[in-house]
C-alpha cells in the first residue's frame, strides 16, 4: 500500500513540476515595428480620414487588448510599436496583414528586440 501510495505522490509531484515549467517559460521574443507615412497618404487629409486609418486604429487597439501589443507611441509623423510574436516571420505576417499597411497609408520595417534595459516603471 505504500509503494501505491509514493507512486501517486511522486505522479502527482511530477504533473505540477511539469506544469510549473511551462508556467515559467520565457515569453514570446519582442519586435519593434516602426511605421512610416507610406505611398498611398494623403497629405492633404487629416490622419483619421485616410483610407483604411480607422480600421488601422481599431486593428492595433484589438492587438493591444489581447496581449500582443506591448507599447506604442507616435515621435513627429512616425509611430513605433512592440509586438510580442512567437518569430520574425510571424511579427512580418501580422503587421503585413494590418489595414493601415494594406491600404497603403502606412509602410513598416520591423526588427527583433534584444533588450538590455527592461521596462520600468517611473
Amino acid at each position: 500500500m505504500r509503494t501505491l501510495a509514493f507512486i501517486r505522490l511522486a505522479a502527482v509531484a511530477l504533473v505540477l513540476a511539469a506544469h510549473t515549467a511551462a508556467a515559467q517559460t520565457a515569453p514570446a521574443p519582442l519586435f519593434g515595428v516602426h511605421f512610416e507615412t507610406g505611398s498611398a497618404w494623403n497629405k492633404a487629409l487629416a490622419p483619421a480620414d485616410q483610407k483604411g486609418f480607422k480600421e488601422h486604429s481599431a486593428n492595433l487597439n484589438r492587438l493591444r487588448n489581447e496581449g500582443t501589443i506591448i507599447f506604442g507611441a507616435r515621435y513627429g509623423d512616425l509611430g513605433m510599436i512592440f509586438v510580442r510574436a512567437e518569430s520574425l516571420d510571424a511579427a512580418k505576417a501580422l503587421i503585413e496583414a494590418e489595414p493601415g499597411v494594406q491600404s497603403g497609408i502606412f509602410s513598416f520595417r520591423i526588427a527583433l528586440l534584444r533588450v538590455f534595459y527592461p521596462w520600468r516603471q517611473p
